[in-house]
């Protein structure tokens, strides 16, 4: 059960470093910027929902209330954060690297083009997030889990500042998420 309270009563120097974390994401560029800014988010997670698990994290604020009513008062309310997360979803699936590499090989990325990587992975029930992405408005549920997704695949798998898909949702998680949490005022919540 989550309680945002707890991100305020944490021990002063781990709310330090989620803070300073949060703040240098603000100050970076590309790669490194998502870098700090998950890593302050994730420190945020872990304090208000009390998992140690990353995809428990994941799971308790994907169907926490009051994160899916901010969700979605940005994008009824917010024109640009929902030309953003639209913009965003036009790139989806976002395929699951370490999947890819089990089931079709280190070399997949380099040997198949976009198209044969795609129908490579339907055939081979190849991970992704969202799962049978149709396109569309997503979810609070559906952005945070592709969020995380390129989150495991940066720091787990095979990225480069070169490769403008890379970059795409990179820059995109990083802009969403600095717009959801800035907005929102999550960070500032307590428990009534």
């Amino acid at each position: 059960m989550t309680n945002f309270t707890n991100f305020h009563t944490l021990d002063p120097e781990a709310y330090r470093v989620t803070m300073e974390l949060h703040d240098r994401a603000e100050r970076e560029q590309g790669f490194m910027g998502f870098v700090f800014r998950w890593m302050a988010f994730n420190g945020w997670m872990a304090a208000v929902t009390g998992e140690e698990r990353d995809f428990e994290m994941i799971d308790a604020m994907a169907a926490e209330p009051r994160m899916v009513a901010a969700y979605e008062a940005l994008m009824n309310d917010d024109g640009e954060f929902r030309q953003r997360v639209d913009e965003f979803a036009g790139e989806w699936p976002v395929l699951s690297v370490s999947s890819v590499r089990a089931k079709l090989g280190f070399d997949a990325f380099r040997r198949l083009d976009r198209a044969t990587l795609f129908a490579a992975c339907a055939a081979g029930n190849i991970r992704m997030r969202p799962a049978a992405w149709a396109g569309g408005t997503p979810a609070w549920d559906q952005l945070l889990r592709v969020i995380y997704q390129i989150r495991c695949n940066l720091f787990h798998g095979e990225k480069s500042e070169r490769s403008m898909r890379d970059r795409t949702l990179i820059e995109g998680a990083n802009t969403i998420l600095a717009m959801l949490v800035a907005r929102s005022g999550c960070y500032g919540w307590h428990d009534k």
